[in-house]
């Protein structure tokens, strides 16, 4: 029996977090700059530190790769201590840009675990 273990790093966020493929970005920008998403859940991000202040509200645009159309709204930086990176959580999306996120991490969900098997296998 083959068997995949899955374990979600330790975050403020209620979703399981994704990372992005590095070779089809999440092209996001926040405060007016462009920049790229660590990982992505249906709840949130994670930034590298340096990039927005915590504890603050910023207006966001983000492109992923299977949506064919941007979201954007607002996102709470989560307090975070001095150069650790930064959780920002969604406020008040609607639900089709949920339905986005949902479908986006599921689909990276899929390929992480091709991945796992083509690995084991030696494929």
């Amino acid at each position: 029996m083959n068997e995949i273990i899955v374990q979600a790093a330790k975050s403020g966020r209620a979703a399981y977090p994704v990372v992005p493929d590095p070779d089809d970005p999440i092209i996001l920008q926040i405060d007016g700059q462009l920049m790229r998403v660590l990982d992505i859940s249906a709840s949130g991000f994670t930034l590298g530190s340096g990039i927005v202040a915590n504890g603050r509200r910023y207006s966001f645009n983000m492109d992923l790769p299977t949506a064919g159309r941007s979201i954007g709204g607002y996102v709470d930086v989560l307090p975070a201590e001095e150069g650790e990176q930064l959780e920002c959580r969604f406020v008040n999306l609607l639900s089709e840009e949920q339905e986005v996120l949902h479908r986006y991490a599921l689909v990276r969900q899929k390929q992480a675990i091709r991945a796992l098997r083509s690995a084991r296998l030696g494929t």
